[in-house]
């Protein structure tokens, strides 16, 4: 099977103009991303979904794959959608977030080998445990809880579970961002229509849910990331990188 990572990469961000190109150590972010992705075993190519000519010029100066996509598209699940349609004949797309500079490609290896390993795979992507309790309460930090066999139940900004007295538990799964998915899972999500659960939590990953569509949860045991989002988010990358 053919598996390409993407990393959907916008110009326009409200926190931080211009987030992709934003200097880090001498690079741009999302060229630190790519290079980081590309250390993966499992994926025979990864590329660049940019609306962008600066972000597309960026990569491919640097010697990498890059495609120019529809300034239209509402998200980045939609931006690989649009690729998958129009140039690759891959049997499975990663999806990459262009801002974890500190991406561990043995974690995209592991989502990759736990996914092509089950019978029938739809959709995948990964957690970490979390027993930091102000962690559990952030909404900014999406929790997921699991079927016994791996599969999502849920993902919510709350913390889920929660004991029954009101209690935050010992543990919970944060979720990770990066996800896998069949072409025909793909193209079904990007069909569908946005559901109730997910305008009400805003969290895509819930359209999957919400119309039957197993997301395989891989847990990463020893999880370190930093999601490049703000001003200081990038002065605390620059820090990590100067070193």
């Amino acid at each position: 099977m053919k598996i390409i990572g993407c990393i959907p990469s916008r110009y326009a961000s409200t926190r931080l103009p211009g987030k992709p190109l934003s200097d880090i150590a001498g690079k741009p972010m999302v060229l630190h991303v790519l290079e980081r992705a590309k250390q993966a075993k499992q994926l025979h190519d990864v590329v660049v979904l940019t609306d962008d000519e600066r972000i597309l010029h960026a990569i491919t100066d640097a010697g990498h794959h890059a495609m120019m996509t529809s300034s239209e598209c509402a998200s980045g699940t939609d931006r690989i959608a649009e690729y998958m349609r129009q140039h690759s004949d891959a049997d499975i797309f990663v999806n990459i977030q262009g801002d974890e500079v500190l991406l561990d490609p043995e974690h995209i290896d592991q989502l990759t080998l736990d996914f092509i390993n089950q019978q029938n795979p739809t959709m995948g992507t990964l957690a970490h445990p979390i027993h930091d309790q102000t962690i559990m309460s952030d909404p900014h930090t999406v929790k997921v809880v699991t079927r016994l066999d791996g599969n999502a139940l849920y993902f919510s900004r709350n913390c889920i579970p929660l004991c029954h007295n009101g209690n935050l538990p010992d543990r919970a799964l944060g979720h990770i961002g990066i996800y896998i998915y069949t072409r025909a899972t793909l193209q079904a999500i990007t069909e569908s229509a946005q559901t109730p659960l997910e305008k009400t939590e805003s969290l895509e990953q819930l359209r999957a849910l919400e119309n039957g569509i197993d997301i395989h949860v891989t847990v990463i045991e020893d999880f370190h990331s930093l999601s490049v989002d703000t001003p200081a988010d990038l002065e605390k990358a620059r820090g990590i990188f100067s070193v």
